[in-house]
Parts: structure tokens; sequence; C-alpha cells
């Protein structure tokens, strides 16, 4: 009797992409969560301080995303450099 050891078959398979939540949805996401868990055991847990720290945290994230995004005015004048509104007069 003869054995032969054949090589498991490999398939490969693309891993389906995850959805990567936005940072305004995950910032709501932990407020909810921090709300949530201070209704359930106050103030004085270490899980309520942890998230509230966690909001804080994505608060400030947001915030230097925001300002380092275009205004919505900046948009505008980048589209339409010849607007009245857009001219830049030095000195």
């Amino acid at each position: 009797m003869t054995y032969t050891k054949t090589a498991p078959a490999i398939t490969t398979t693309t891993p389906k992409a995850i959805p990567v939540p936005s940072l305004a949805t995950r910032l709501q996401a932990a407020l909810e969560h921090a709300r949530r868990l201070t209704e359930m055991r106050g103030t004085a847990d270490i899980e309520v301080a942890i998230a509230w720290e966690t909001v804080e945290e994505l608060q400030v994230a947001w915030y230097r995303h925001q300002q380092n995004s275009p205004t919505y005015f900046e948009q505008y004048c980048v589209a339409h450099p010849d607007a009245p509104e857009c001219r830049i007069y030095e000195d």
C-alpha cells in the first residue's frame, strides 16, 4: 500500500470590507454609551469615567478634523474664484 500526502486545497478569497464608522458616528455612539452607563452605575464608577474620557477624546478628534477641513465659504470660493465675495484685497 502506498500513501501519498496531498496538500490541502488553498482557496483565496478577498476579505469582505468591514465598514468603518465615521468619526461623527463613533462620537454619537460613545456619547450614548456614556449616558446609559452613567444612568446604570452612577458617576463614581471607573467604567463611567473611562466612557466619558472616550467621549472627550472623540470630541477633540472631531474638532481637529473640522479645523483641517475647508469651510463651505472656502469651498465656494474655490469653485467660484471670480465671485465678489471671494475677492482678496491686499494693501
